[in-house]
């Protein structure tokens, strides 16, 4: 360890231990997920539940494989991992890339010491949700300005950026890598843990964690790879737009994999107009909706009461549906049988490995 390394070990142990400055600081636990994230098979322990805004402290240097110096881990083999993508630019070579491809991830992790509970790209940000040993939660995002770092959420968790005449307070100086403490902010009382750092000018990530100490929290810094390139892949695929629409956001959600898997595809068209795409599998979805109100090809659909959503039926443990309401998000009802009509499954929608 260089002299540089020890000085910022030291400082971080110290910073880590001390007070916090709650008057810079906002938390509030965020109750979310759906019945069945309660019966998680994977032992996440406690959920990430923050909003977080600021974080101080001192400089620390990575390089550009986006490792940290100062941190340590302990290793926990994954189960998951996304398809490699070995022809694409990684954010070491291609930092101006990060967020805006929803088909790709311009990053990795160290299989070794965190595993893969999904992961999301697209609209600026691109990022992981993962398992270290002991199963914690840890989330790390990236991007390439701190605004979009912040504005990063997560199915069953929120944090981020308070509300936006707030979210002016986190500016580039924070990403310094300090880690921080709030407020207790788990079930047990745990507090939360953040680290915010520049990993390669013009680069900004997060990591965020609930736990007894910041161990988790290092050992996701530590497992950064920027010198990898993986695929936000899905179970789903779009093959028809609505015209002059785009693919905007990818978003996988594995925490019950092999029990469930929850995918969300944004489409926009413009700046204003959003149209989202859902695809939620269960093994225990059993007695829906068989009887459509409208047909989409050859398949039953149904248009839900109030109009704004879309469901394709048949779906064996499966549920797929667009949201394309309420009228002002600009696209219709034709615009989502497009979609559906369009969309393909994989044959198997438990196993990553095997989707395109």
């Amino acid at each position: 360890m260089t002299e540089l390394d020890q000085r910022i070990s030291e400082t971080l142990r110290e910073r880590a231990e001390g007070l916090v400055d709650i008057d810079r600081l906002t938390v509030r636990a965020v109750v979310g997920g759906r019945a069945r994230r309660r019966r998680r098979r994977v032992g996440v322990g406690v959920a990430l539940g923050l909003v977080v805004v600021l974080g101080l402290g001192v400089p620390t240097v990575a390089d550009h494989s986006g490792r940290l110096p100062w941190t340590s881990a302990e290793p926990s083999p994954a189960t998951v991992v996304p398809p490699r993508a070995p022809t694409a630019a990684t954010a070491a070579l291609r930092p101006d890339l990060v967020g805006t491809d929803p088909t790709l991830l311009h990053f990795g992790i160290d299989p070794a010491r965190a595993g893969y509970l999904g992961w999301e790209a697209g609209q600026g940000v691109e990022s992981v949700r993962l398992a270290v040993s002991g199963g914690r939660q840890v989330v790390l995002d990236l991007g390439r300005t701190p605004a979009d770092v912040e504005q990063a959420l997560h199915e069953g968790m929120s944090y981020g950026t308070a509300p936006d005449a707030e979210s002016e307070l986190v500016t580039a100086a924070d990403f310094d890598g300090t880690v921080r403490t709030v407020a207790p902010a788990g079930p047990g009382g745990e507090p939360g843990w953040i680290l915010r750092w520049q990993p390669l000018a013009g680069l900004y990530a997060r990591v965020t964690t609930v736990g007894p100490n910041d161990r988790d929290l290092r050992t996701v810094a530590q497992a950064l790879r920027l010198d990898e390139a993986y695929r936000c892949a899905t179970p789903l695929r779009l093959t028809a737009l609505p015209p002059d629409a785009r693919l905007a956001r990818c978003a996988v959600n594995l925490v019950d994999l092999p029990d469930s898997v929850d995918v969300l595809l944004t489409v926009l068209r413009g700046e204003d107009q959003r149209l989202d795409v859902r695809l939620e599998y269960h093994a225990e979805f059993v007695g829906r909706r068989t009887e459509g109100n409208r047909t989409i090809g050859d398949r039953a659909g149904y248009l839900h009461p109030r109009g704004d959503e879309l469901e394709l039926l048949g779906l064996t443990g499966a549920r797929l549906a667009v949201r394309f309401g309420p009228p002002r998000r600009g696209f219709t009802e034709a615009d989502a049988a497009t979609v559906l009509g369009g969309a393909v499954l994989a044959d198997d929608l438990t196993r990553p490995a095997t989707w395109d």
